[in-house]
């Protein structure tokens, strides 16, 4: 009877315990992304409330895991002066040794890349960081076959890269504060081109419905038959909608309305000329460019062929 009261008294305090509520599980406290403010720079209250008022980073402290890793890999170069090794591009943080230089590059990003869109089109369409760089490199091979074969590294400065979730931009060094007219044509057009581009791979932007009606993808045998169907993509690339919706946004951004409108023979693949009856034969990339042209002015208040358009003034 003894050890039957034990068991009896064991049992009530288990199903005590059971029915008392369980205490909430409280998660631990965790910080996700960037901390901003970088510094205690003038620059970097502009640089938060970038940030408060679009979402997006603009780091010029950043890991070389923060701007090269993709869930598919890597996409720093690692080519040797030999060749030997992967293309891609290297991107150096901004110089901070004087604090004139990256308060000058977010002028100069404000004037001739965040200036020529609506908040509208920058809420939507910017990435999730914009690198803030002293330079940006594209490196690349060439190829020797004589006398003899042989593979050479070659550096490129450029304006501007896309990689993944960001945007690597440069001017974050002493030129900065000399930039020529030049500079700023050469610079607005490849930061613009740059942006367009990785709004296609991020899968921000698709062809609309009227633009895929005017012409039908099936094989093309020549670039001049493409053309007259309103094909910009390489007639033996697979052309499809997507990647000629790409390709009217890029040819605005990067060419004034002039070079889009200059007689070029109908077997030059480039974006120069598509808008003249020689290649435009039945008119239909005019359609299709004024499809594109109006679908950001009525949808977001941007004229994409502004920017192509730009004189440095």
């Amino acid at each position: 009877m003894r050890i039957l009261n034990y068991i009896i008294i064991a049992c009530l305090v288990l199903a005590a315990a059971s029915c008392k509520k369980e205490a909430v599980l409280v998660a631990s406290k965790q910080t996700f992304g960037y901390t901003l403010p970088q510094g205690n720079h003038p620059y970097d209250k502009t640089i938060t409330d970038f940030y408060n008022k679009y979402g997006v980073y603009m780091l010029y402290k950043f890991t070389d895991k923060d701007t090269y890793w993709t869930p598919t890999g890597w996409k720093n170069a690692t080519l040797d002066a030999n060749g030997v090794g992967t293309t891609g591009y290297l991107a150096t943080p901004a110089d901070t040794s004087n604090g004139d230089y990256i308060s000058r590059q977010i002028t100069v990003l404000n004037k001739l890349w965040f200036g020529f869109y609506t908040d509208k089109f920058l809420k939507q369409f910017l990435p999730t960081k914009i690198m803030l760089c002293s330079s940006v490199d594209s490196i690349y091979a060439t190829y020797i076959y004589s006398p003899v074969y042989r593979i050479l590294r070659n550096d490129a400065v450029v304006g501007a890269w896309a990689n993944f979730d960001n945007i690597n931009v440069n001017y974050g060094n002493a030129a900065v504060m000399n930039m020529t007219q030049t500079d700023s044509i050469k610079f607005a057009k490849k930061v613009n081109l740059i942006f367009a581009q990785s709004i296609i791979t991020r899968n921000l932007a698709a062809p609309t419905a009227d633009f895929t009606a005017v012409t039908n993808y099936a094989t093309y045998t020549s670039q001049a038959t493409a053309y007259a169907n309103g094909i910009l993509t390489t007639y033996y690339s697979s052309p499809t909608a997507l990647t000629d919706w790409s390709l009217y946004i890029q040819a605005m951004v990067s060419c004034t309305e002039a070079t889009l409108n200059k007689s070029r023979v109908n077997t030059d693949a480039s974006l120069v000329g598509i808008l003249n009856p020689v290649k435009d034969t039945n008119g239909k990339i005019r359609q299709r460019y004024n499809i594109v042209r109006n679908y950001f002015i009525n949808n977001y208040g941007v004229d994409l062929q502004a920017i192509g358009n730009y004189t440095g003034r």
